[in-house]
């Protein structure tokens, strides 16, 4: 009778037990706009289109941002989309981890306004003016640091940003082409190639579709506008060998300095 009692009490209650570790244990993923965070209560509140989530932050949660891989609550903002993974217990969902789900484009620059802190990139012949965040960000080639106003027009750049509020706000502007410095050989239009040389090389390249000229500051220029022994600064990525530009601007005129001999008057 007490084995059978035993045997009873653990049928009963398994099943019961099982459905609550699993209903615990398994985890769900859910991609919304963050649209409240209350870093004392623990909470955070995320909207997909008209249907709102509200998350208990566990005391394990991971935060993984874009630009760091610990994170915390407080780093979120309201208006930025993120990816939360949740377990839900009795009807209580539980983040286990949030992640930043920050949009990127690649374009060609049109303009930067450092007064406006704006900047407009074409891609895919429409153009998006982003609002630049106090803290961008900006990332030149192999890495190396840089300001805004390293950025030009015509340049092919890749921008990090979210939309707080519904305003595009660049977070990261990376410019990630090489650059080579030196006079026209030869251009052949047809195909679409040319060949520079500055002091101790020569380099031939290939002409992108998207690749925007620019004439003495002036973006929208045309391969033909460019002159043989023209001083040219050409951006450009190498790609298994070859060299494919993507952008090419007239170089200001090289500073010379006059010297002025006087001869002695008898």
């Amino acid at each position: 009778m007490v084995g059978a009692a035993i045997l009873t009490m653990a049928t009963l209650s398994s099943p019961a037990d099982e459905s609550s570790a699993a209903a615990a244990g398994q985890e769900k993923t859910y991609t919304g706009t963050v649209m409240d965070v209350h870093p004392n209560q623990q909470t955070l509140r995320v909207r997909e289109w008209v249907l709102t989530k509200n998350f208990n932050i566990g005391n394990s949660c991971a935060f993984a941002l874009w630009d760091k891989p610990a994170g915390a609550l407080t780093d979120l903002r309201p208006g930025e989309k993120v990816t939360v993974t949740y377990q839900v217990s009795n009807g209580v969902m539980v983040a286990n981890r949030v992640k930043e789900d920050l949009a990127r484009e690649e374009g060609t620059v049109q303009a930067v306004n450092p007064t406006a802190h704006a900047i407009t990139v074409r891609h895919h012949g429409m153009n998006t003016t982003f609002q630049i965040a106090d803290d961008c960000n900006v990332v030149l080639r192999d890495n190396h640091s840089g300001f805004i106003s390293d950025v030009q027009a015509g340049d092919l750049v890749t921008v990090i940003y979210d939309s707080p509020n519904r305003h595009a706000t660049a977070l990261q502007i990376a410019q990630t082409s090489a650059t080579f410095n030196g006079t026209l050989t030869a251009i052949d239009l047809e195909s679409k190639t040319l060949k520079a040389k500055s002091m101790f090389e020569t380099k031939s390249f290939d002409v992108g579709d998207q690749c925007a000229i620019v004439l003495h500051g002036k973006i929208g220029g045309q391969l033909s506008e460019l002159r043989p022994d023209e001083p040219l600064v050409i951006n450009y990525y190498d790609v298994n060998g070859v060299n494919i530009v993507n952008r090419i601007a007239t170089a200001p005129p090289a500073h010379t300095e006059t010297t002025t001999s006087m001869q002695a008057v008898p």
